[in-house]
């Protein structure tokens, strides 16, 4: 299994996200994240895809207010940024 496979069913249940869904996603995000790296501007990628998701989730929970959903963001921000002090590439487990 790959790094980054291990990465992601570590990251997607702890940020309550489908595994189904998941696995739809990472490539077309992937690719995405590429093309706007590679033909836009590097730093715009990440953050783009930040957008990309924030938008989907705002489409799910219209009527929400900016302070909500700027709370969930730092939350889920807590929660990967525990995942990755607790990283330890290459191992399987």
């Amino acid at each position: 299994m790959s790094d980054l496979d291990r990465w992601l069913e570590q990251a997607g249940p702890a940020l309550d996200v489908d595994a189904d869904v998941l696995d739809q996603v990472t490539g077309p995000l992937l690719d995405m994240v590429r093309d706007v790296a590679r033909g836009a501007v590097r730093p715009g990628a990440p953050l783009t895809a930040f957008l990309v998701g924030l938008s989907a989730g705002r489409e799910l929970t219209r009527g929400a207010d900016a302070d909500a959903v700027v709370a969930e963001v730092l939350a889920r921000l807590e929660v990967v940024d525990g995942l990755v002090s607790e990283w330890e590439p290459g191992s399987a487990g």
